[in-house]
């Protein structure tokens, strides 16, 4: 380790300290902290677990305000000692003032001040980038993950500095112009989001969140939770608070240098200039995928374009500038098409298509880096990209890139994927106003209260028809219904509410009541109810034994409109999360759902809805009227207040809400409850 803190260069003061004292590396070995003649700043701390509280106490005591345990087997270990011995190391530090990164960590890099307490050597390449990380790898391959490195925080265990501390700092500081975070997991995902929300209005955030496949997360008995697993909750609260994340260490290299090297973007609107046809038409496929737009050039820029294309051609875009190149030399007309579209009104930014075949000394006819870093330099205020294909695209990439203007990209989806990234950040982050979500109370809360208080005492934690009572009380419109105990009582209830009506089995262990035979529809008169209330009982029965079962609930016959399902689940990291999405019986099978950390604001809540492919159904889909959003909206927010008013409340669904012209209805419900009693 000391040999790293050298090699970096570090000009401050360097204290190594052993029992053994003696000398390393021409410098004087002190037998402990307290023998060091002055107040050091950092201590790092590499030593067997067992003395590692111990030392940490030293330390504070001695003054030091920050520590480093680079140290592994607390709470990472198998054991039990493990944990004891973090537990221990943090009731030493309390009330000391100092803070302590690790344990189980690479520590810290600073290579503005040359400092580094990693173990192990690697390449240091300073750039105004930061990274807070959950595994070493990330600093010490910073130069490939993050085109370098400015500040690096390994948290490690997180024993005491955390993801949400480390932000902050490195938020406030001037010189980091890009942020990074490779994130396993998360404590305070709230307070994550808060601190979030802030920096990244100041500066980009991107973060690889590793452990995104559903065989990790838990299994769950409603619908709502089996579609909110871990991973969809990181991506809305990543949403919600305007972080940009990213699937691989790949593309955290390319939106890394992206935003490094443009200082913004316009709008959304590409221009492609090629060498191949077929390259160009990538390019277009690419900005499909990713949301960019295929600039329609003014009748300016196809002037100056034509004036150089052969008679036969057409100039469009993407604009394939070989056949003029050919006639009158590529490299000029490569820079007379770009200066030509970067000044185009109509155009945000420029995609340039071209080859490295060969080495650019093997064939300068080809070496497209002066032409494009003059283009560049002429029009700072948009991007000039490339894409560029061939054995020696990273000669080639080398020579473009050295004056820093313009970025080489290893294919149109990475490229078109990094600008459409840029877009996100500078129009719909960095200018976005923070949200205020709606403060008003859940109406008649009391109501609610009762019933999951009664419901606790009674030691149950499924609740179906009360769960429509919990909905009417906070203002979300019910479906009527009436339970009946056998087929008589459900012929009068079928009478009061009036004919047609759907008949649905009342089980607390049913969930999925179509699954077992548990709902029929559109029963027109008393014959068609008692027949199908004793087919229900036959068939339920033989398809869930063991579910107990009090009757069944009669509601009116309401076709027509979008079932939906709205739902919430209690994530351990971030609360409540609200799901919404297409209902019914094809919830689970076509998952078209979005997700959202409640509370939200009416305009989230839209941005939910608009979200899902199944949006189109709502929008007058063949001939069917519209529905109201603006309602279904409003439905959406109050869900989010009453979840966040009743921490009992651990899941949710309404599945389906009914959903038309005249705004919408709960059909059915289910609540599950946390923490219930169990009954004396």
């Amino acid at each position: 380790m000391l040999d790293q803190v050298l090699a970096g260069g570090y000009r401050g003061r360097i204290y190594p300290v052993n029992p053994r004292g003696g000398e390393l590396r021409g410098l004087p070995v002190y037998r402990s902290v307290a023998d060091i003649p002055e107040t050091v700043d950092l201590a790092v701390i590499s030593t067997p677990r067992t003395v590692v509280p111990e030392i940490v106490e030293e330390c504070a005591k001695r003054g030091i305000k920050a520590i480093v345990v680079i140290t592994q087997g607390f709470a990472d270990a198998s054991d039990a000692d493990g944990p004891r011995l973090q537990e221990e190391m943090v009731r030493r530090l309390a009330g000391t003032g100092a803070r302590l990164i690790g344990p189980n960590t690479i520590g810290v890099i600073n290579l503005y001040e040359r400092v580094n307490t990693s173990f192990i050597g690697f390449e240091r390449v300073p750039a105004d980038t930061a990274m807070i990380c959950q595994s070493g790898i990330f600093l010490l391959a910073a130069a490939e993950f993050t085109c370098g490195l400015g500040l690096g925080v390994d948290i490690g265990n997180a024993a005491d500095v955390d993801f949400n501390q480390a932000l902050q700092t490195l938020g406030e500081d001037g010189r980091v112009r890009v942020i990074n975070l490779h994130m396993e997991g998360i404590r305070d995902g709230r307070r994550f989001m808060a601190v979030a929300g802030r920096v990244s209005r100041h500066k980009p955030l991107l973060c690889l969140k590793t452990g995104r496949s559903e065989a990790g997360a838990r299994a769950a008995g409603s619908h709502s939770g089996s579609l909110a697993g871990e991973d969809h909750v990181f991506s809305a609260a990543f949403r919600q608070c305007g972080v940009l994340r990213v699937r691989d260490v790949e593309e955290m290299h390319y939106l890394n240098k992206t935003f490094l090297t443009y200082p913004a973007i316009p709008g959304r609107r590409l221009a492609v200039i090629t060498i191949s046809g077929g390259a160009g038409i990538a390019a277009v496929d690419a900005c499909a995928d990713y949301g960019l737009e295929v600039a329609a050039f003014s009748r300016e820029t196809k002037e100056k374009l034509a004036a150089v294309f052969p008679a036969w051609m057409e100039v469009g875009n993407p604009a394939d500038i070989w056949p003029a190149g050919m006639s009158r030399g590529y490299l000029e007309v490569l820079e007379l098409a770009l200066d030509a579209a970067l000044a185009d009104p109509q155009v945000d930014a420029v995609l340039a298509v071209s080859p490295a075949y060969l080495k650019p000394e093997d064939d300068p006819r080809l070496d497209i880096s002066a032409a494009v870093n003059r283009a560049a330099a002429r029009r700072p205020d948009k991007p000039l990209a490339v894409w560029s294909f061939g054995a020696h695209r990273g000669e080639l990439a080398a020579r473009v890139e050295e004056a820093g203007r313009v970025v080489v990209y290893p294919s149109p989806e990475r490229a078109v994927a990094s600008l459409a990234a840029l877009y996100r950040y500078y129009h719909e982050i960095k200018t976005a106003p923070v949200p205020v979500p709606d403060a008003r109370p859940v109406p008649d809360s009391a109501p609610v209260e009762r019933i999951l208080a009664a419901a606790r005492r009674a030691g149950r934690t499924d609740l179906h028809t009360e769960a429509l009572e919990v909905l009417r009380a906070c203002g979300i419109p019910v479906l009527p219904w009436q339970h009946a105990a056998d087929a008589a009582q459900a012929v009068r209830a079928a009478e009061q509410l009036g004919y047609p009506v759907v008949m649905k089995i009342d089980s607390p262990e049913i969930s999925h009541k179509s699954d077992v035979g548990g709902v029929m529809v559109d029963l027109a008169d008393a014959a068609a109810v008692t027949a199908a209330y004793d087919e229900m009982m036959r068939t339920v029965k033989k398809r869930a034994p063991r579910a107990p079962i009090s009757g069944v609930i009669i509601q009116p016959y309401r076709p027509g409109g979008v079932e939906i399902i709205l739902g919430a689940k209690r994530d351990p990291s971030f609360g409540p999360v609200l799901v919404y999405g297409l209902g019914g019986i094809y919830t689970e099978l076509f998952r078209d759902v979005s997700f959202r950390i409640a509370p939200i604001t009416r305009e989230e809540a839209l941005q939910m809805i608009r979200e899902t492919r199944s949006c189109r159904l709502l929008g007058g889909f063949r001939g069917r009227p519209a529905a109201d959003l603006d309602a279904l909206a409003e439905l959406v927010v109050r869900l989010g207040q009453l979840v966040i008013a009743c921490p009992e409340i651990a899941e949710m669904d309404i599945n389906p809400l009914l959903v038309g012209p005249h705004g919408a209805v709960a059909v059915d419900a289910r609540i599950t409850i946390a923490g219930a009693l169990t009954p004396a």
